[in-house]
């Protein structure tokens, strides 16, 4: 018979239970774990505090909602081809010795992948997953914001990350969102809209990429339009109903 998990232990397997099926229930993680509801209760409001799930009635979900941005690691497992592709478009943006910012975004993530054979280039980020990608690279000069840091986002905000991105300028700012609700950007994070903003007003020309999902999600902060962007890369997974709407919009965009 085995030895009953630690609290740590446990609460790690129930992360990896709600990363593996989206969701989970209540009576699902008792009869998986052996403890009572009020055990599991106790974890998933912890868990939910460090922003690792959130949880609803009943049981929980790695899923985004209006004010719940899910974490790196569950987002870094969805649509991951539809994100490299976007990467692989995007990079061909990027010229030797220029300088560029990445947000936080899992989408964006994938350009620090595409540039081994940028000779001279300076990447400027607040996120801690960028500079882990980077780190390494003797053809990047790497500039992290610095901030408050997010753990479930592995990124840095607030007013020294703003500050810091005031003092810097850029020929291009690669940014995703996380919804995309008629012509209109959304996130769940005003911390993390605040950032957006400051990448977008500290370059030349900025490029937004989507993945289809953004398209159907929601969020409760407005951040900015898909008008804003000189340039807008989609997957071409994208239904037809709304590469048609943004085609009668008048929006410039690249369906990859």
């Amino acid at each position: 018979m085995s030895l009953p998990l630690n609290p740590n232990e446990r609460r790690r397997e129930i992360v990896n239970l709600v990363m593996t099926r989206k969701s989970v229930s209540v009576e699902n993680l008792v009869s998986a774990l052996k403890v009572s509801r009020m055990t599991i209760h106790r974890d998933l409001d912890l868990l939910e505090g460090r922003g690792l799930l959130r949880k609803e009635r009943g049981g929980a979900t790695a899923e985004s909602s209006l004010l719940f941005e899910s974490n790196i690691h569950y987002r870094l497992q969805n649509e991951t081809a539809e994100k490299r592709t976007l990467a692989h478009a995007a990079r061909r943006l990027i010229e030797p010795g220029s300088a560029i910012m990445i947000d936080d975004s899992t989408t964006t993530l994938m350009l620090a992948e595409e540039l081994d054979t940028i000779e001279f280039i300076t990447v400027i980020s607040n996120s801690l997953a960028v500079c882990e990608r980077l780190r390494s690279r003797p053809n990047v000069r790497l500039i992290i914001t610095g901030g408050n840091y997010s753990d479930t986002l592995q990124a840095f905000y607030g007013l020294i990350c703003e500050q810091s991105l005031t003092k810097l300028h850029a020929d291009w700012a690669f940014l995703s969102a996380p919804s995309v609700i008629g012509l209109s950007l959304y996130h769940q994070d005003q911390e993390v809209v605040r950032m957006k903003r400051a990448l977008m007003a500290a370059a030349e020309r900025t490029a937004l990429l989507l993945t289809p999902s953004k398209f159907s999600a929601r969020a409760l902060n407005h951040f900015g339009e898909l008008a804003e962007f000189d340039r807008v890369f989609i997957d071409h997974h994208v239904s037809e109903a709304i590469v048609q709407r943004l085609r009668q919009a008048a929006i410039a965009f690249e369906l990859v």
